[in-house]
């Protein structure tokens, strides 16, 4: 059983990291689909600084890939690579920054009817909690008009979430991904479908092209 002191500083953390209210940094997370040994789970929350509040869906998945946590975090760099494990993507620019620990993303999301096309300029931060053992990325929406002007009739999302990378053993690393999104005004009978399958189809590649299969 954890402390409660520990359950305290655990939800302070969460609270701090995605400036949420306490009670929604408490609200569980629901499992809404699972292909072994990928599960992904989802709850609605407060999105930070939105008034008046809007709920947003934040969605998580869980999985295991056979690599070096760096091989992933080279992966999620890569301009080459990237249609390949995420296959909605078509377009994707990657700005490197003098700051290592940080770059720069902008992705252009052909997604299936009904929902719109879709693109995203997002700022990615890193931090090597554990040398050699746990990766944590951030990543949020930034607004760049100079590399990413907005496009008529292209839905600009709005994100935050983080990777965590857990190297396990030399051959085995965790992966924790989370997102949050504000929501669309598409219902969600169509749209559930089309995102928790475009994650688990996302994962899939992404751990396959990670273990060189």
């Amino acid at each position: 059983m954890i402390p409660v002191r520990l359950k305290f500083l655990i939800v302070i953390f969460l609270c701090a990291f995605f400036k949420l209210p306490a009670q929604d940094a408490e609200v569980a997370f629901v499992l809404v689909k699972k292909d072994s040994p990928v599960f992904v789970h989802e709850r609605w929350i407060t999105f930070p600084g939105k008034v008046p509040a809007v709920k947003a869906r934040e969605v998580k998945g869980e999985f295991l890939i056979n690599a070096s946590m760096y091989t992933i975090l080279d992966l999620m760099k890569d301009e080459s690579k990237i249609k390949i494990w995420q296959k909605h993507v078509s377009d994707f620019k990657v700005y490197l920054q003098p700051d290592t620990t940080s770059w720069l993303e902008y992705s252009y999301h052909d997604i299936p009817w009904p929902v719109s096309d879709q693109d995203h300029f997002l700022k990615y931060t890193l931090t090597e909690q554990i040398p050699g053992k746990q990766l944590f990325i951030t990543f949020e929406s930034v607004v760049n008009n100079k590399l990413a002007p907005v496009q008529k009739g292209v839905t600009r999302m709005e994100l935050s979430g983080s990777w965590t990378l857990e190297q396990l053993n030399p051959d085995h690393v965790k992966v924790t991904y989370r997102i949050l999104s504000m929501p669309s005004h598409i219902p969600r009978m169509f749209t559930d479908p089309v995102i928790r399958n475009n994650l688990m189809s996302t994962i899939k590649a992404l751990t396959k092209l990670a273990e060189g299969k």
